[in-house]
């Protein structure tokens, strides 16, 4: 099938009943039926059916989705919602436009392209670092520097980073060992949330289980699929399964720590299924054994020796839309962090996308902030002192517009509080 049709079929699904227009954040932020997902599928079926013109304001429209997929949850009619737009957003980069289109930011050019170099990306890890620890990080901002780059955003964006370490290729089981698994590290993870892919490890070892880090992994391709290059994607998925099947090991499972890359690495084959030169069993081989590291602790029967120690923490916890509306298993982190005496962990109430969605909080600032400043609302006057997020975008959206508002909250996964209370 050509890709029209696909696009028209999927739209087809559509009653157009309107009951995601509730669940829909960028619809409850401007109450216009094209920035509802209603208004969005009308759209693709529209371009895919060549009765639209693509125009940049039909582009504008449909980017700011931010395929939080809170509509593909609650849809009576199973509308594969995230499909249609993974597949709507490639039409669009073989549609001819009429006028000229908005073109991504030099931030999102430069962060989709460094996060499939991973030796570059290294290079960078390291280069912050040394700019941080000589203080001259902080000069260049100053100085406006980054900004200078076009990369103004990007730096307020990235934490301070850790210093770098490079993974061993083998991490031993503490005590009998009970699995075998390989990690996936990510690529903002591995930069940005280094604490986390350690933490992740100390904690496996503590369950009994042998960790395997392939050495050649790369980006999810998560970035290069909401933009609709399907070719990048396909590439970097090509890549991961390589990878990992270069490690010999049989393992049980591919352990993630961001539910953004879970999601995705699961649906390698879902979002290349429609092509018939990309059809590889090996990308159905791979998706089965990708599990998110929560889900996964939740599965194992927890050793006798374990000793969890208290941590008198006052937690919030965040449900990433893909752990809610993709993975549907938002009720396992605040299950985990129950197991942990003394901490005292509440929720969010908002069941709205945070908005950071890979890097829609770069290219869409307008939308991102205000979804960011409602959510975080919930904080006034509680007592916080940690934000535990399963997400790496979420968790650096929401570290970003604390800055100025409660700098003292940290932001992290709840593994990381998991490990700590085991001695990390």
């Amino acid at each position: 099938m050509t890709q029209n049709t696909v696009v028209d079929k999927l739209a087809s699904q559509c009653v157009k009943c309107a009951l995601c227009l509730p669940h829909c954040p960028t619809y409850e932020l401007t109450k216009d039926e094209n920035e509802s997902p209603r208004g969005r599928i009308a759209l693709f079926q529209a371009l895919a059916q060549e009765k639209l013109p693509l125009t940049e304001k039909v582009q504008n429209h449909l980017d700011q989705c931010l395929g939080c997929r809170a509509c593909e949850r609650v849809c009576p009619a199973h509308v594969e919602y995230g499909q249609l737009l993974t597949l709507g957003r490639a039409l669009i980069q073989e549609l001819p436009a009429q006028g000229k289109l908005t073109a991504p930011s030099q931030t999102t050019r430069f962060l989709s392209w460094i996060v499939t170099k991973p030796n570059y990306q290294r290079f960078l890890h390291r280069i912050l670092w040394l700019l941080q620890i000589t203080g001259l990080r902080r000069l260049a901002q100053l100085l406006k520097l980054p900004s200078l780059f076009g990369l103004g955003e990007l730096d307020v964006l990235l934490p301070a980073v850790a210093k770098p370490i490079e993974f061993q290729t083998i991490y031993e089981p503490i005590g009998p060992k009970k699995g075998r698994v390989k990690l996936f590290t990510g690529c903002i993870t591995s930069m940005c949330d280094q604490e986390t892919l350690e933490a992740s490890i100390y904690v496996l070892r503590h369950f009994g289980i042998e960790v395997h880090v392939p050495k050649q992994q790369t980006c999810c391709g998560a970035i290069a699929s909401h933009a609709g290059d399907l070719q990048e994607a396909f590439r970097l998925a090509k890549q991961n399964c390589d990878a990992f099947e270069a490690e010999q090991a049989e393992v049980d499972y591919i352990i993630t720590t961001a539910t953004g890359c879970s999601a995705v690495l699961q649906e390698y084959n879902y979002h290349f299924s429609s092509h018939s030169d990309s059809i590889d069993e090996s990308l159905q081989k791979f998706s089965t054994k990708v599990i998110d590291i929560i889900t996964f602790i939740q599965k194992q029967d927890w050793p006798t020796t374990l000793i969890v120690k208290p941590l008198p923490e006052k937690v919030f916890l965040h449900t990433p839309c893909t752990r809610r509306n993709v993975l549907k298993t938002a009720a396992e982190p605040a299950q985990l962090l129950a197991r942990i005496p003394q901490l005292s962990v509440n929720s969010f109430t908002s069941t709205h996308c945070c908005g950071a969605a890979g890097t829609y909080m770069l290219d869409h600032p307008q939308l991102a902030k205000p979804l960011a400043d409602q959510l975080l609302k919930e904080l006034n006057g509680k007592e916080v002192n940690f934000i535990a997020t399963t997400n790496i975008g979420c968790a650096l959206h929401l570290a970003k517009e604390l800055k100025n508002t409660n700098p003292t909250i940290k932001v992290g996964h709840p593994v990381t509080l998991l490990a700590k209370a085991l001695g990390f």
